[in-house]
């Protein structure tokens, strides 16, 4: 069988219910990853632990994963280059409008078996 290669995106996203702008970024960012790529995952809700910036408190938290396949070739570094471009200003727009001090963007290769 023939195998594709793609590179596999995941943003983790902070739950803020009390901001306004979460929702709304979270439903935008669903809606752009699903038009340019012909679609998204969006996890159910994880629970986790992270240390503040200040290194000071531990903080519980609760994430959902928005992940997403792109047709760029891990293995060229100008496919690349080109996603790392778009995924900084995603990042960038998230870390403003979700008034957070960091944002989680990682990607991966993988294979899809095609028919």
């Amino acid at each position: 069988m023939p195998i594709e290669k793609r590179t596999r995106v995941e943003i983790f996203l902070p739950i803020r219910s009390d901001l306004t702008a979460y929702e709304v970024s979270l439903e935008w960012l669903a809606e752009e990853l699903a038009f340019i790529r012909g679609g998204s995952t969006l996890t159910t809700p994880f629970s986790g632990l992270y240390v503040s910036s200040s290194r000071i408190d531990v903080v519980q938290d609760s994430i959902r994963i928005l992940f997403c396949d792109f047709d760029a070739n891990p293995e060229s570094n100008e496919e690349i280059s080109c996603l790392v471009s778009y995924l900084e200003n995603v990042k960038m727009f998230l870390m403003k409008a979700l008034e957070e001090e960091e944002v989680w963007i990682v990607y991966h290769p993988i294979s899809r078996i095609v028919s």
